[in-house]
Protein backbone atom coordinates (compact mmCIF):
# COMPACT_ATOMS: atom_id res chain seq x y z
CA UNK A 1 0.00 0.00 0.00
CA UNK A 2 1.11 3.73 -0.94
CA UNK A 3 0.86 6.40 1.32
CA UNK A 4 0.08 9.63 -0.07
CA UNK A 5 0.18 13.33 1.73
CA UNK A 6 -3.19 14.09 -0.21
CA UNK A 7 -5.85 14.80 1.97
CA UNK A 8 -8.60 12.37 1.66
CA UNK A 9 -11.86 13.75 -0.71
CA UNK A 10 -14.85 14.17 1.88
CA UNK A 11 -17.97 12.44 0.02
CA UNK A 12 -21.22 11.85 2.20
CA UNK A 13 -21.99 8.61 3.88
CA UNK A 14 -24.42 6.59 2.84
CA UNK A 15 -28.23 6.19 4.98
CA UNK A 16 -27.01 4.52 7.35
CA UNK A 17 -24.00 5.64 8.11
CA UNK A 18 -21.85 3.18 6.05
CA UNK A 19 -19.11 5.16 4.04
CA UNK A 20 -19.29 3.40 0.59
CA UNK A 21 -15.79 1.81 0.63
CA UNK A 22 -16.33 1.19 3.84
CA UNK A 23 -18.97 -1.68 3.60
CA UNK A 24 -18.31 -5.40 5.26
CA UNK A 25 -15.51 -7.60 4.10
CA UNK A 26 -16.51 -10.05 7.15
CA UNK A 27 -18.71 -12.49 5.12
CA UNK A 28 -20.48 -13.79 8.12
CA UNK A 29 -21.87 -10.50 9.55
CA UNK A 30 -24.62 -8.94 8.49
CA UNK A 31 -24.18 -5.51 6.92
CA UNK A 32 -27.20 -4.65 8.73
CA UNK A 33 -25.89 -5.42 12.05
CA UNK A 34 -22.66 -3.23 11.52
CA UNK A 35 -24.79 -0.23 10.58
CA UNK A 36 -26.76 -0.45 13.43
CA UNK A 37 -23.34 -0.29 15.68
CA UNK A 38 -22.16 2.12 14.08
CA UNK A 39 -24.70 4.39 13.92
CA UNK A 40 -25.52 3.99 17.81
CA UNK A 41 -21.91 4.78 18.42
CA UNK A 42 -22.91 8.56 16.94
CA UNK A 43 -25.27 8.65 19.79
CA UNK A 44 -23.36 6.80 22.87
CA UNK A 45 -20.89 9.04 22.05
CA UNK A 46 -21.70 12.52 21.46
CA UNK A 47 -19.59 15.03 19.75
CA UNK A 48 -17.60 12.61 17.63
CA UNK A 49 -17.85 12.77 13.83
CA UNK A 50 -15.46 9.96 12.42
CA UNK A 51 -15.87 6.18 13.97
CA UNK A 52 -14.27 2.99 12.51
CA UNK A 53 -15.14 -0.55 13.46
CA UNK A 54 -12.46 -2.97 12.65
CA UNK A 55 -11.86 -6.51 13.03
CA UNK A 56 -9.32 -9.01 13.06
CA UNK A 57 -8.40 -10.84 9.85
CA UNK A 58 -6.62 -13.77 9.79
CA UNK A 59 -3.04 -12.52 9.94
CA UNK A 60 -4.44 -10.48 13.57
CA UNK A 61 -4.31 -7.45 12.06
CA UNK A 62 -7.51 -5.07 12.35
CA UNK A 63 -9.77 -4.72 9.34
CA UNK A 64 -12.51 -2.12 8.75
CA UNK A 65 -15.47 -3.24 8.90
CA UNK A 66 -17.54 0.07 9.07
CA UNK A 67 -16.83 3.38 8.96
CA UNK A 68 -18.83 7.08 9.01
CA UNK A 69 -16.76 8.41 6.11
CA UNK A 70 -13.30 8.38 4.31
CA UNK A 71 -11.23 10.23 7.35
CA UNK A 72 -11.87 7.38 10.27
CA UNK A 73 -11.25 4.50 7.23
CA UNK A 74 -8.40 6.19 6.25
CA UNK A 75 -6.88 6.46 9.46
CA UNK A 76 -7.55 2.68 9.77
CA UNK A 77 -5.91 1.84 6.78
CA UNK A 78 -2.85 4.03 7.43
CA UNK A 79 -2.26 2.18 10.70
CA UNK A 80 -2.88 -1.05 8.84
CA UNK A 81 -0.20 -0.33 6.64
CA UNK A 82 2.64 0.54 8.92
CA UNK A 83 1.42 -1.86 11.58
CA UNK A 84 1.36 0.88 14.53
CA UNK A 85 -0.84 3.26 15.82
CA UNK A 86 -3.65 3.45 18.87
CA UNK A 87 -5.85 1.01 17.00
CA UNK A 88 -3.06 -1.65 17.06
CA UNK A 89 -1.97 -1.54 20.22
CA UNK A 90 -5.52 -1.43 21.80
CA UNK A 91 -5.94 -4.73 20.50
CA UNK A 92 -2.49 -6.44 20.59
CA UNK A 93 -1.04 -4.64 23.92
CA UNK A 94 -1.91 -4.95 27.26
CA UNK A 95 -4.39 -1.93 27.54
CA UNK A 96 -7.49 -2.58 25.65
CA UNK A 97 -7.74 1.26 25.74
CA UNK A 98 -5.54 3.69 23.67
CA UNK A 99 -5.52 7.71 23.44
CA UNK A 100 -3.92 9.50 20.38
CA UNK A 101 -3.91 13.05 22.20
CA UNK A 102 -2.17 16.11 20.82
CA UNK A 103 1.39 15.86 22.49
CA UNK A 104 1.84 12.36 20.47
CA UNK A 105 0.55 13.86 17.32
CA UNK A 106 3.00 16.73 17.67
CA UNK A 107 5.86 14.96 18.89
CA UNK A 108 5.35 11.25 17.75
CA UNK A 109 6.60 9.38 20.37
CA UNK A 110 4.73 5.91 20.06
CA UNK A 111 4.14 6.37 16.46
CA UNK A 112 5.81 8.31 14.53
CA UNK A 113 4.90 8.07 11.09
CA UNK A 114 1.38 7.18 11.80
CA UNK A 115 1.21 10.53 14.22
CA UNK A 116 2.24 12.84 11.00
CA UNK A 117 -0.36 10.89 8.72
CA UNK A 118 -3.03 11.97 11.15
CA UNK A 119 -2.15 15.51 11.79
CA UNK A 120 -2.40 15.42 7.69
CA UNK A 121 -5.56 14.13 7.58
CA UNK A 122 -6.49 17.53 10.35
CA UNK A 123 -7.14 15.12 13.12
CA UNK A 124 -6.40 16.35 16.55
CA UNK A 125 -7.18 13.51 18.87
CA UNK A 126 -8.37 9.61 18.67
CA UNK A 127 -9.10 7.07 20.86
CA UNK A 128 -9.18 3.14 20.02
CA UNK A 129 -10.61 1.10 22.33
CA UNK A 130 -10.56 -3.27 22.04
CA UNK A 131 -13.82 -5.30 21.37
CA UNK A 132 -13.76 -8.16 23.01
CA UNK A 133 -16.18 -11.08 23.85
CA UNK A 134 -16.15 -13.84 26.56
CA UNK A 135 -12.56 -13.18 26.36
CA UNK A 136 -11.66 -12.95 22.95
CA UNK A 137 -10.45 -10.29 20.75
CA UNK A 138 -12.91 -9.26 17.79
CA UNK A 139 -11.36 -6.06 16.73
CA UNK A 140 -11.46 -2.20 17.52
CA UNK A 141 -13.37 0.47 18.07
CA UNK A 142 -11.78 4.17 16.92
CA UNK A 143 -13.14 7.34 17.14
CA UNK A 144 -11.75 10.44 16.37
CA UNK A 145 -11.87 14.25 16.41
CA UNK A 146 -10.56 17.10 14.01
CA UNK A 147 -12.35 19.63 16.38
CA UNK A 148 -9.12 21.32 17.63
CA UNK A 149 -9.89 20.01 21.29
CA UNK A 150 -8.62 17.24 23.11
CA UNK A 151 -10.63 14.31 23.65
CA UNK A 152 -12.55 15.16 26.95
CA UNK A 153 -12.25 12.16 29.61
CA UNK A 154 -15.86 11.60 29.49
CA UNK A 155 -15.93 10.54 25.97
CA UNK A 156 -13.32 8.07 26.42
CA UNK A 157 -15.95 6.72 28.93
CA UNK A 158 -18.30 6.52 27.21
CA UNK A 159 -16.58 4.72 23.83
CA UNK A 160 -15.41 2.06 26.60
CA UNK A 161 -18.75 1.19 27.71
CA UNK A 162 -20.04 1.19 24.47
CA UNK A 163 -17.02 -0.77 22.73
CA UNK A 164 -18.78 -3.57 25.08
CA UNK A 165 -22.35 -3.40 23.59
CA UNK A 166 -20.66 -3.15 20.30
CA UNK A 167 -18.84 -6.11 21.12
CA UNK A 168 -21.08 -8.56 21.84
CA UNK A 169 -23.80 -7.28 19.09
CA UNK A 170 -21.03 -8.08 16.33
CA UNK A 171 -20.04 -11.60 18.42
CA UNK A 172 -24.26 -12.70 18.02
CA UNK A 173 -24.32 -11.31 14.50
CA UNK A 174 -21.84 -13.13 13.26
CA UNK A 175 -22.84 -16.28 15.00
CA UNK A 176 -26.66 -15.61 13.28
CA UNK A 177 -24.98 -15.01 9.59
CA UNK A 178 -22.96 -18.38 10.24
CA UNK A 179 -26.88 -20.06 11.20
CA UNK A 180 -28.24 -18.67 8.67
CA UNK A 181 -26.03 -19.95 6.03
CA UNK A 182 -25.85 -23.39 7.48
CA UNK A 183 -29.60 -23.53 7.09
CA UNK A 184 -29.96 -22.37 3.70
CA UNK A 185 -26.58 -24.94 2.90
CA UNK A 186 -28.98 -27.91 4.40
CA UNK A 187 -31.90 -26.91 2.15
CA UNK A 188 -29.97 -26.85 -0.83
CA UNK A 189 -28.37 -30.40 -0.13
CA UNK A 190 -31.65 -31.21 0.55
CA UNK A 191 -32.90 -30.56 -2.35
CA UNK A 192 -30.15 -32.05 -4.37
CA UNK A 193 -30.51 -35.41 -2.58
CA UNK A 194 -34.82 -35.29 -3.64
CA UNK A 195 -33.34 -34.99 -7.30
CA UNK A 196 -31.21 -38.04 -7.17
CA UNK A 197 -33.69 -40.31 -4.94
CA UNK A 198 -36.68 -39.48 -7.27
CA UNK A 199 -34.28 -39.81 -11.21
CA UNK A 200 -32.30 -43.13 -9.35
CA UNK A 201 -34.42 -44.82 -6.70
CA UNK A 202 -31.81 -43.85 -3.98
CA UNK A 203 -32.11 -43.74 -0.46
CA UNK A 204 -31.18 -40.68 1.42
CA UNK A 205 -28.39 -41.80 2.39
CA UNK A 206 -27.24 -43.40 -0.89
CA UNK A 207 -28.08 -39.88 -2.10
CA UNK A 208 -26.05 -38.29 0.57
CA UNK A 209 -23.23 -40.75 0.09
CA UNK A 210 -22.95 -40.14 -3.51
CA UNK A 211 -22.82 -36.42 -3.08
CA UNK A 212 -19.80 -36.75 -0.63
CA UNK A 213 -17.93 -38.83 -2.73
CA UNK A 214 -18.30 -37.03 -5.36
CA UNK A 215 -17.32 -33.78 -3.55
CA UNK A 216 -14.21 -35.23 -2.18
CA UNK A 217 -13.58 -36.69 -5.81
CA UNK A 218 -13.90 -33.60 -7.21
CA UNK A 219 -12.72 -31.23 -4.44
CA UNK A 220 -15.72 -28.86 -4.79
CA UNK A 221 -17.55 -28.13 -1.74
CA UNK A 222 -20.66 -30.31 -1.54
CA UNK A 223 -22.67 -26.73 -1.52
CA UNK A 224 -21.48 -26.44 -4.16
CA UNK A 225 -22.39 -29.54 -6.31
CA UNK A 226 -25.62 -29.40 -4.80
CA UNK A 227 -26.44 -25.91 -5.86
CA UNK A 228 -25.15 -27.12 -9.40
CA UNK A 229 -27.81 -29.70 -9.56
CA UNK A 230 -30.25 -28.21 -8.18
CA UNK A 231 -30.21 -25.38 -11.01
CA UNK A 232 -28.94 -27.24 -13.82
CA UNK A 233 -30.80 -30.95 -12.93
CA UNK A 234 -27.90 -32.52 -14.30
CA UNK A 235 -25.37 -34.63 -12.33
CA UNK A 236 -21.90 -32.77 -11.86
CA UNK A 237 -19.94 -35.62 -12.58
CA UNK A 238 -20.32 -35.53 -16.29
CA UNK A 239 -23.91 -37.71 -16.83
CA UNK A 240 -22.70 -40.65 -15.05
CA UNK A 241 -25.87 -42.06 -12.90
CA UNK A 242 -25.16 -43.37 -9.22
CA UNK A 243 -25.30 -46.69 -8.69
CA UNK A 244 -28.03 -47.82 -6.70
CA UNK A 245 -26.99 -50.19 -3.67
CA UNK A 246 -28.01 -53.64 -3.64
CA UNK A 247 -28.89 -54.89 -0.62
CA UNK A 248 -25.17 -56.54 0.05
CA UNK A 249 -23.40 -53.36 -0.54
CA UNK A 250 -23.58 -50.92 2.69
CA UNK A 251 -23.95 -47.85 1.92
CA UNK A 252 -20.73 -46.26 2.82
CA UNK A 253 -20.64 -44.32 6.23
CA UNK A 254 -20.78 -40.90 6.99
CA UNK A 255 -22.62 -37.61 8.47
CA UNK A 256 -26.03 -37.44 9.35
CA UNK A 257 -27.80 -36.31 5.87
CA UNK A 258 -30.31 -33.09 5.67
CA UNK A 259 -33.97 -34.18 6.52
CA UNK A 260 -35.85 -33.85 3.41
CA UNK A 261 -39.12 -32.59 2.75
CA UNK A 262 -41.58 -35.78 2.46
CA UNK A 263 -44.33 -35.42 0.08
CA UNK A 264 -47.81 -36.54 0.14
CA UNK A 265 -48.60 -39.28 -2.13
CA UNK A 266 -52.38 -39.34 -2.69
Amino acid sequence: MTLTSRRPEHSGPMPGGLHPASRCPDADIPVAAVEAVLLASTKAVPGVRHVSIGVLDRGGAPRTLAATGPLARRLDEIQRALGEGPAIDAVHGPVPVVMLDRDELEHGVRWPEVSTWAASLGLTAAVAVRLAWEDRTLGVLTLSSDDGEPMPERTVELATAFAAHAAATIAIARKVGQLELAMVTRQEIGQAMGILMERHGLTAESAFAYLRRLSQNSNVKLRDLAEVLRLTGRLPDGGRSPVRPTASEPVEPGPEPPLLPTRDHR
